[in-house]
């Protein structure tokens, strides 16, 4: 595997090509034409006839042309706005009183879902035992890699390889090492991917079960609470967890009672 620091490639100041200093002479005439006097824009025929051409002729034409061109530009403004604040929004649509809540909270024990919802115990009953099962994999790979390099260190010291066999057998162990540690990496991560699909799996259930217990109380909440949460206290009477649990666990009692 590559280093990381060899996957780094700074990305460096890139100056265009045939890009070549502006000659002194070429800035100088530039200088000289911005000094110049501006050009004169031909004058409009036949406004105003004559009257444009000198004194307060020219001033009333420059002050339509501004009152014009303000115009104009408020013309824009005013587009802008009702486009930007008119035709662009959205209508809020407003909440149906149907799916209104009634105001009241419900509560779910959640540690009572971890003991009692049998989900849970299947996921993660199944994820435990795959870790054993790795477990005693993986340290059986680690003994007889172990033995190996204790083999060899033995036969280094009695004479008993050449050279050119230490250091193939050094190598042999230094790359069974490396897979070692690279299929126990992979391992661990598939475990805990599975764990982690294990928790959605149970969080999505325990949430659709909780929509559907609460179709009886219509209550605006449903808070989940255990020990070391930050609910210290609930009223009991607002607790809902034998339900939802009921609710839960109504697959897995059909499917016993099949059997």
């Amino acid at each position: 595997m590559e280093d990381i620091k060899d996957l780094e490639n700074p990305v460096e100041n890139v100056v265009p090509e045939n890009v070549t200093e502006e000659p002194k002479e070429t800035a100088e005439k530039q200088t000289s034409v911005v000094t110049e006097e501006p050009a004169k824009v031909p004058e409009p025929q036949n406004v105003e006839g004559d009257a444009c051409k000198s004194g307060n002729g020219h001033k009333k034409c420059c002050d339509i042309a501004h009152w014009i061109l303000d115009g104009v530009m408020l013309a824009a403004i005013i587009a802008l706005f009702i486009l930007h604040f008119c035709g662009g929004k959205e209508t809020v649509k407003p909440v149906d009183p149907a799916l209104a809540g009634n105001g009241d909270v419900i509560y779910v024990n959640i540690d009572s879902i971890n003991d009692q919802y049998e989900m849970v115990s299947l996921l993660t009953d199944s994820i435990e035992a795959e870790k054993q099962r790795q477990t005693i994999v993986f340290q059986n790979r680690q003994k007889a890699l172990e033995q190996k390099l204790t083999n060899y260190q033995n036969n280094v010291q009695t004479g008993q390889l050449t050279a050119q066999q230490a250091q193939y057998a050094e190598q042999s162990l230094q790359q069974e090492s490396q897979r070692l540690q690279s299929d126990y990496a992979t391992a661990v991560e598939a475990l805990e991917a599975r764990y982690t699909a294990a928790l959605s799996q149970i969080a999505d259930s325990l949430k659709a079960a909780s929509l559907r217990v609460n179709k009886k109380y219509n209550a605006s909440y449903v808070f989940s609470y255990g020990n070391g949460g930050q609910i210290l206290c609930a009223d009991p009477t607002k607790d809902v967890t034998q339900e939802v649990l009921a609710d839960l666990n109504k697959p897995f009692k059909k499917a016993k009672k099949k059997k």
